[in-house]
């Protein structure tokens, strides 16, 4: 009983490693919205080539910020929360809720 007390006494909790409700709730709730990143491609396929030849017209038009057209441009992937992301969902009219839909929706389709 000793040597079992000593270790219990011993013992020490590692407080960063504990998981509170509020991050198990965040994790939860990321995994709903969908993945962090999706292919460029996944997402044009999803949007549609009409609605998604619209939003490109807006985008290379020379009265847009350069910067945002090249990001375009150059972009293969599309990451949650990025600008490059973020300027594409209001280019192509969709809300919160509507991008987080392209992505659950982008993830399902296999190229």
């Amino acid at each position: 009983m000793t040597s079992r007390r000593a270790a219990m006494a011993a013992a020490t909790i590692d407080y960063s490693r504990l998981v509170k409700a509020r991050d198990i709730k965040a994790q939860a709730d990321a995994r709903a919205r969908g993945p962090v990143e999706i292919s460029l491609l996944q997402a044009m396929i999803v949007v549609g080539e009409e609605k998604w030849a619209r939003a490109m017209a807006i985008a290379e038009d020379a009265a847009y910020p350069w910067a945002m057209r090249a990001a375009l441009r150059g972009a293969t992937t599309l990451v949650r929360g990025s600008e490059t992301t973020d300027t594409l969902a209001f280019l192509l009219g969709l809300s919160p809720e509507e991008t987080d839909r392209l992505f659950i929706e982008a993830a399902e389709v296999r190229l």
